[in-house]
């Protein structure tokens, strides 16, 4: 919630008062593994994912209808490696369109999954997808114009890990499920019956969708999870529609060694760390010098400004609680060197161009959010540069090769600032230096007040009929119009 939505609405600030949010379960539950499928020894059939209709069960005791990913609740992990070319059937079960989208990958346009490439119910999408880039933590999730908050919050996401030469001989935790753990983070709302509810509303809109229970691979934070004595990696993604998370631990710094675009050039000890809907981090924790240690997530994301000030301290909860048993695990030191990354050179720039992300253009977002039931539609609330998202317009005609500045401001709030098809490289967020932990390869930006600036180029092809997106990461202002369209040739 902004300063902005405050003044229009004292009621939700004196919920915050009176007894603050709904945050975590009584007693920490097993941390959910995920399913891994592990491809990077080789594919020898076309990947199956299948978007179906399902329920899950939170930790409430009763089911939520959801939807998943060849699971009942989101889907797999997929760990791939450099070089390979992944042949998806992605089969849509949900009874309505939708499409996937490669979050992260460096792609062509055509096998992108942005919201041209939509997949009707009861089809089939089969692209050919190349990994070319080096180990990151990428994901993917609905892309469906309007309803992209919808879908990915009743569960259409996953996360796909790409592994290349270096990353896999690395000394490295890297046994998953043991030392090496991949972590979603979400805030959900429930309804009086324990049921996930979503509802639009004026402020939802304004906002983005907030809830007040956190949750971790579908279960109701805190969780608990056993891990043998030495170094444990988690691979942190933040998946919320809206909310800005901010990450600690209860002992010690947080030590970075990636971030959305793959390794740093070495790891980053941090008090705490920042991260938007749709970024990812990794870091590792010493479990060889304490017993336990738990990761803390503060909902106000910086851990102040506005609300914490007025209300007197923050909201901070635990999401994972490490317990360190007598099994002897990683035993290798934090690494000193990780990847050999060359500073930015924005002197290589052929051209400059600026983004201004506008939150109000004139619409009723309370009329919107009554006739659309749940989905913006192409109410177009929202805007870049002054136009609202067009599927029939080209915003962009971008050079393919060519290093170019993309300089993004905003008119009011943080939002998040994503680009598909690359990774950048971040001159200046919020008009002045990035933190370090996001001074690597990066594909989300944080936008609030001055110039965010980011060194960017394009390997790939996007044309009229695929282009790429440039779009703000709260889920509901890309679904309101926030969002642009370039070609790359």
């Amino acid at each position: 919630m902004d300063r902005r939505t405050f003044l229009k609405s004292t009621g939700a600030g004196m919920l915050l008062a009176g007894g603050g949010l709904a945050w975590a379960q009584s007693a920490p539950g097993p941390l959910p593994i995920i399913p891994l499928t592990d491809l990077t020894g080789g594919i020898e059939d076309r990947i199956s994912l299948a978007l179906n209709p399902a329920s899950h069960d939170f930790g409430k005791g009763v089911a939520s209808e959801t939807f998943g990913i060849n699971h009942d609740y989101m889907g797999p992990v997929l760990k791939v490696k450099q070089g390979q070319t992944l042949p998806f059937d992605v089969a849509n079960n949900i009874g309505d369109t939708s499409t996937i989208h490669w979050h992260g990958l460096h792609i062509p346009g055509d096998v992108d999954g942005g919201p041209h490439q939509e997949i009707e119910h009861g089809s089939v999408w089969s692209p050919d997808v190349p990994i070319v880039q080096h180990a990151s933590m990428n994901w993917f999730h609905s892309h469906m114009h309007g309803k992209t908050a919808q879908q990915t919050y009743k569960g259409l996401a996953g996360v796909l890990l790409v592994e290349d030469d270096a990353s896999l001989s690395a000394d490295l935790p890297k046994t998953y499920g043991v030392d090496d753990f991949t972590l979603i983070l979400q805030d959900k709302m429930f309804d009086g019956s324990g049921k996930m509810a979503y509802e639009l509303s004026a402020t939802v809109f304004e906002d983005g969708f907030e809830g007040d229970t956190l949750v971790v691979n579908g279960a109701i934070a805190p969780v608990a999870q056993t891990v043998p004595t030495g170094l444990v990696r988690l691979r942190i993604l933040n998946a919320c529609n809206a909310r800005f998370l901010g990450l600690s631990m209860e002992i010690g710094p947080v030590t970075v060694i990636a971030s959305d675009g793959g390794f740093l050039s070495t790891p980053v000890e941090a008090e705490s760390i920042l991260m938007s809907p749709g970024e990812r981090y990794e870091i590792l924790v010493d479990m060889s010098a304490v017993e336990t240690n738990s990761l803390n997530v503060n909902l106000n994301g910086d851990g102040g400004g506005f609300l914490a000030n007025l209300f007197g301290g923050n909201q901070t909860t635990t999401v994972l609680t490490l317990n360190r048993s007598a099994a002897k695990g990683f035993d290798g030191a934090i690494p000193t060197q990780l990847a050999n990354l060359e500073p930015p050179r924005p002197d290589e720039a052929t051209v400059t161009r600026s983004f201004q992300l506008e939150m109000d253009v004139g619409a009723d977002l309370a009329a919107l959010a009554l006739a659309w039931d749940n989905f913006c539609g192409d109410a177009g609330a929202m805007a870049i540069n002054g136009q609202p998202m067009k599927m029939d317009r080209i915003d962009e005609e971008v050079r393919k090769g060519e290093t170019e500045i993309w300089r993004i401001s905003v008119d009011d709030q943080l939002h998040p600032f994503h680009i598909h098809g690359c990774s950048f490289r971040i001159l200046s967020q919020n008009g002045g230096p990035p933190p370090a932990y996001a001074a690597g390869w990066k594909d989300m930006v944080h936008v609030e007040e001055g110039w965010s600036e980011v060194l960017v180029k394009f390997d790939y092809e996007a044309t009229k009929d695929a282009p790429y997106m440039y779009h703000c990461h709260i889920l509901e202002h890309e679904d309101c119009g926030m969002m642009g369209q370039f070609t790359v040739t």
